[in-house]
Order: structure tokens, then C-alpha cells, then sequence
């Protein structure tokens, strides 16, 4: 009777197990499969300012072993002074991108461009205190700010790495809108959401399509 309790509780454990690599196997095949928007795009990610490059290896390897994308980090760029706003003490979001893809301006329209500062952003053109990060469709460029992504919810307690997966979530949605041509949508467990503004709308919205 034992023996046959355990042949069967071994039989459901390789069962469960099979199924779970299936779906990891599935979601990666999906992840892969998809198509960029605009044939021939490549994705670069370019740390501004003094933003540690070596940030970023983690972030490319999630990319490469999700959607089988290879994603160069180019040499750093320096941040103009023309981005910057002294009375707010923030980098503008919108003068940051056009400085960002005119220190890299040998690449051509078909690059999207993401960048990555430690440094606080606000976009000009709305009334906002702050941004995680800011893109423009038309030039194919986004930023990304982590000045705020360490920041802690009264609800819930702070994980060492939390910080991590909000800034994935941030740069999962440019390469979702920028490469993908995905639309952003309500659902706000999604990490496409069209209102994640704040860092309860990081923290519950997933990090993959």
C-alpha cells in the first residue's frame, strides 16, 4: 500500500513538473516568436551620466533568455546642461532623449535607444512631479530614471531587490510600445498598463507580455 502511495504521489510530482517546464518552454517560445514592428529594429540600452553600465548585464541577459533578443549597451553619454531644470533639481525627460540620441547620432531611426539615469526626470509637456521614464514613438527613444524605484509602500514590506524588477517593468513596456508595436491597455496587471504612474502600479503589474 506504501509503495503504491508513493508511486503515485512520484508520478503527480514528475507530472507537476513536466507541465511547468512546459509553460516556461511555451512562454519562451512565445516570447521569442514575436516580430518586431519595424523589420531589421535593434534595441541598444545607453547608460547616461554616471549611471553604471554593469547595471544593465542583468537586464540584457532577462531579455536575451525571454525574447531571444541580444541587446548592446552602448558607451556611456553625458547628460547636456541644457536638460537639466536647476529650480526643480530634475533632469527633463524630453531634452534628455534628443541629447541622448544626439550623442549616439550614428545610429539611424531603425535603433530604438534606451536610456538609463540615476537621476530624477519630469516631463516638460505634462504636469507631473516626477516620471520612472519617458518615450517618444516618432524618434523611437525612451529614458528611464531609478532615482524613485527604491522608494517603500506602507502596504507591503521593502525586498532587497524590488527595485530591480520595477525598473524590468519600466523598460519592459518601451520594448513592448518601441520594438513590439504593442498597444498599452487597462489592465492594470499588466506590464502594458496605460497608467503606471506610481509605485503601487509597478509593484502589481507583471513583467512580461
Amino acid at each position: 500500500m506504501k509503495r503504491t502511495v508513493g508511486l503515485i504521489l512520484g508520478f503527480a510530482a514528475i507530472l507537476v513538473g513536466c507541465v511547468a517546464s512546459k509553460a516556461s518552454l511555451q512562454t519562451s517560445v512565445a516570447g521569442s516568436s514575436m516580430a518586431p514592428s519595424v523589420e531589421g529594429s535593434q534595441i541598444y540600452f545607453v547608460p547616461i551620466g554616471d549611471f553604471p553600465a554593469g547595471q544593465l548585464d542583468s537586464m540584457v541577459e532577462f531579455y536575451r533568455q525571454s525574447y531571444g533578443l541580444e541587446i548592446p549597451i552602448l558607451k556611456s553619454v553625458p547628460i547636456d546642461d541644457s536638460a537639466r531644470d536647476p529650480g526643480r533639481q530634475q533632469i527633463v525627460a524630453e531634452k534628455l532623449m534628443a541629447s541622448l540620441r544626439a550623442g549616439t547620432g550614428k545610429y539611424d531611426r531603425k535603433a530604438i535607444l534606451i536610456g538609463f539615469t540615476s537621476e530624477d526626470l519630469y516631463p516638460a509637456s505634462q504636469n507631473w512631479q516626477f516620471c520612472f521614464g519617458w518615450r517618444d514613438a516618432s524618434t523611437r527613444t525612451a529614458v528611464v530614471s531609478t532615482a524613485r524605484l527604491n522608494l517603500r509602500r506602507d502596504s507591503a514590506p521593502f525586498a532587497a531587490d524590488i527595485s530591480v524588477a520595477r525598473l524590468r517593468k519600466v523598460v519592459t513596456k518601451d520594448i513592448g510600445m518601441l520594438y513590439y508595436g504593442l498597444p498599452q491597455n487597462g489592465n492594470p496587471k499588466s506590464v502594458m498598463y496605460e497608467f503606471m504612474v506610481g509605485i503601487d502600479d509597478l509593484d502589481q503589474a507583471g513583467d512580461e507580455f
